[in-house]
């Protein structure tokens, strides 16, 4: 099953979730706070997404229902780059 996001996320994602092993699959629905995403890891987490798109996530969204699974964060990011990005995806 190929995933909804594109390579540059799920690098970005999986470096932020210390807790997801290598082999194991990224899945949409997947809790990522059980996998180590806390509000230190999610700040960091938007500050590298926020550089390799080209886009600016607003304050107002950075809460945890947003990055709380890989698919409501993928939902944002796109949203914000179609609106702003300026880098090319892929």
């Amino acid at each position: 099953m190929t995933p909804p996001w594109d390579e540059r996320f799920e690098v970005l994602l999986r470096e932020a979730l210390r807790l997801l092993e290598p082999g194991d699959p990224l899945l949409p629905d997947l809790r990522t706070a059980d996998f180590g995403l806390d509000s230190l890891a999610m700040v960091e987490l938007m500050l590298g997404i926020e550089e390799s798109y080209g886009i600016s996530i607003p304050d107002d969204m950075v809460r945890p229902q947003v990055f709380s699974t890989p698919e409501t964060l993928w939902k944002l990011i796109s949203e914000l780059y179609d609106t702003q990005g300026t880098s090319s995806r892929g």
